[in-house]
């Protein structure tokens, strides 16, 4: 018997390897920094626009993964997250904390100065720290956790606005315009999880989180993971030409990773588990009507 590939997961892993390759090849060959970081359009279009097109590509096969995969959207709906392990619950922990790290690393080394921007990212900070030691010293989810989500997607769309208001020609620089769309797919991503982690959701909660969580971490790996990989290719060339992107980005790409794999993990229905529940109960009333010898 042939094992069902759910077909999200796979999609996000697979977009976001492949967008990370083609952005790589882009910020080395493709993009002319002496014009401000336009494409050198004679690459050719594909190799200048190419990735975009992938980009739509990806975000309709997630849709339609999503759109497809109904039964295992009802069963994860219907368990809700309460249905999470402590194993799981964990791993969910441990991703915040190592974005807490990448957040706090952007802090000491991106800022020169106390500002309203290196206030908001340390606030920024403390919340990814502070849901994962929730998260990793409980065992399980609060509500809280969730509601400490708008924190985050208010800091995402904050930076959203504030890196298209600074450039009136972001449509046209790469290198920006696929930092926004990551910026963009991040807070909708972190509503969806509050929603979901408050125990808030609705019935398209947990598409719209496969969804943007897929988008999120494509869209934050070539943004910031493949400007990391180009560097190490060639940092000559690249530390002469561009500004390295935040590495908090890799934090989002990490969480939206884990909590696709854990929502999609094996574990039993609601269904299996109230059966076992109620196999128990009438196991423990037999046990108890059993004369004692």
């Amino acid at each position: 018997m042939k094992k069902k590939v759910n077909i999200v997961p796979a999609a996000a892993f697979a977009a976001s390897l492949i967008a990370v390759i083609f952005r790589v090849f882009q910020l080395l060959v493709v993009v002319d920094y002496g014009e401000m970081g336009f494409f050198d359009f004679n690459a050719g279009f594909f190799a200048c626009y190419g990735l975009y097109i992938f980009f739509a590509v990806a975000a309709l096969i997630l849709t339609a993964g999503v759109i497809l995969d109904n039964t295992k959207m009802n069963d994860a709906y219907v368990c809700g997250v309460k249905s999470l392990t402590s194993k799981q619950t964990a791993a969910l922990g441990i991703s915040f904390l190592l974005a807490a790290c990448l957040k706090l690393y952007d802090v000491v080394f991106g800022f020169r100065g106390v500002s309203l921007d290196f206030v908001g990212e340390a606030v920024i900070f403390a919340v990814f720290a502070l849901i994962g030691f929730m998260l990793l010293s409980r065992k399980s989810v609060r509500p809280s956790a969730g509601y400490m989500q708008l924190l985050i997607a208010v800091s995402f769309t904050v930076k959203a606005a504030a890196l298209f208001m600074q450039d009136t020609i972001i449509v046209r620089v790469s290198d920006e315009l696929i930092l926004l769309l990551s910026y963009i797919a991040s807070t909708l991503f972190f509503l969806a999880l509050g929603r979901f982690l408050s125990c808030n959701e609705s019935k398209h909660t947990r598409g719209k989180l496969f969804v943007c969580g897929g988008a999120a971490a494509m869209f934050s790996c070539s943004a910031s993971l493949a400007g990391l990989i180009a560097r190490l290719i060639d940092s000559r060339y690249m530390e002469g030409h561009t500004a390295m992107h935040p590495l908090s980005q890799i934090g989002a790409a990490i969480i939206a990773f884990t909590v696709i794999v854990i929502l999609y993990s094996k574990r039993k229905s609601y269904t299996e588990r109230l059966e076992e529940l109620e196999n128990q109960s009438e196991n423990e009333e037999k046990s108890d009507e059993m004369p004692q010898v």
